[in-house]
């Protein structure tokens, strides 16, 4: 699979079971990805039609299995399975695991790093081995230090996937974000990252090259809801411009030729 086949530009992480969502992005033209999380992706497979309804032909679905610690607890590669089988979305993010530096060993962040490893490594063969399934993998890369990206490097490599995703959900700082991302870069070089958890454009615009698409909540909602309560799919093109706009913006002399290779991210095609 050609790497600007994955996912670019801003892409909206959604709650399906919540009304509001789906009627502000259903067909939306300027959501040609919606990306939703494995465990609120249960809503979507428990209901067939409104999973029909929601996805236009230019749309595509990602299912994270990125979420709160509490929500992986258990969680084992036949459960992930079970959903992607059930819904075929067009991308997974699988085996999320939890991996801190203050309350961790690097032992005890060797072994989670090993288990997400190992798990993308099940979910991918096992996608592989299925006529049915055309869903495409995203691996996670986990981790901040060099180390811990090689360790990620040997299964993506692997995978031959020139592609990956990277949470800083739980990131306070974008200067952190950003040694870690370049870090990341350094080591595993991949020619585009999906960025999860950080989406204003703002911050966008600071990213290295590789950073070719970003998915979050807050900031594009807090710019669609108007005082009505409604969320205005007229506000929402609004914001994804300025926001695509933001991750084709050049921060140094590399990005637009690592763009050229995401031609999807442009203010005519994507928005046109």
């Amino acid at each position: 699979m050609s790497t600007e086949d994955y996912p670019h530009g801003a892409i909206p992480k959604i709650n399906p079971a919540v009304s509001k969502h789906r009627r502000l992005f259903t067909e939306h033209s300027a959501a040609p990805y919606l990306l939703t999380t494995f465990t609120n992706a249960r809503w979507l497979e428990n209901s067939p039609r409104e999973y029909d309804s929601l996805m236009g032909p230019h749309q595509e679905l990602i299912v994270a299995n990125v979420e709160d610690d509490d929500d992986l607890v258990g969680r084992t590669p036949d459960d992930e399975m079970e959903r992607v089988g059930a819904l075929n979305p067009d991308f997974y993010i699988p085996s999320d695991r939890w991996v801190y530096e203050d309350t961790m060993t690097p032992a005890a962040q060797l072994k989670e790093i090993d288990r997400c490893m190992s798990g993308t490594r099940a979910v991918y063969n096992r996608i592989q081995d299925r006529d049915d399934l055309s869903t495409s993998v995203i691996p996670l890369a986990k981790g901040w230090k060099v180390w811990h990206f090689e360790r990620c490097r040997r299964t993506i490599d692997d995978l031959g996937i020139d592609y990956c995703a990277f949470d800083v959900t739980q990131y306070e700082s974008i200067y952190m974000i950003l040694d870690d991302v370049r870090t990341l870069i350094d080591v595993i070089q991949p020619s585009g990252i999906l960025l999860i958890g950080r989406i204003a454009p703002d911050h966008l615009r600071r990213c290295p090259a590789e950073v070719v698409a970003a998915t979050g909540v807050n900031h594009w909602r807090k710019n669609c809801e108007p005082a009505s309560g409604e969320l205005s799919r007229e506000a929402y093109g609004n914001w994804a411009t300025d926001a695509n706009n933001a991750l084709t913006t050049v921060p140094s002399e590399t990005r637009q030729s690592r763009l050229d290779q995401f031609p999807g991210i442009t203010g005519v095609q994507f928005h046109g």
